[in-house]
């Protein structure tokens, strides 16, 4: 159960991310968040997207960490690589998915 943990830990953070941001912002979108100007370039869209984007980030984070340490006796080499490939894939899908939120043009 280990090896499968950290094997999909950091893509299973990255799917759940994609789809809360993707929920929220066709939720914000939908409700005229983006044509709020609530602080310099950024609408109440980006206020609510950044925050949900940092927390999947932090949570991919602390899966690579996780994934980072030792495994249990014979495998643990193998477990110690497959934690850190999935872990950075997490990590990465995260950072790369959720980048456009920073920007202030979302709904068309």
């Amino acid at each position: 159960m280990a090896l499968v943990k950290r094997l999909v830990g950091g893509l299973l953070v990255w799917a759940l991310g994609f789809n809360a941001i993707y929920a929220a912002h066709g939720l914000g979108c939908g409700m005229g968040w983006g044509e709020r100007v609530v602080l310099g370039p950024l609408t109440a869209l980006n206020l609510a997207l950044i925050p949900l984007w940092l927390l999947f980030l932090a949570a991919a984070v602390v899966v690579l960490r996780k994934g980072s340490r030792p495994g249990d006796a014979g495998n643990e080499r193998l477990l110690r690589q497959a934690g850190l490939i999935g872990g950075w894939a997490g990590v990465g899908g995260i950072a790369l998915m959720g980048a456009p939120v920073l920007l202030p043009a979302h709904c068309l």
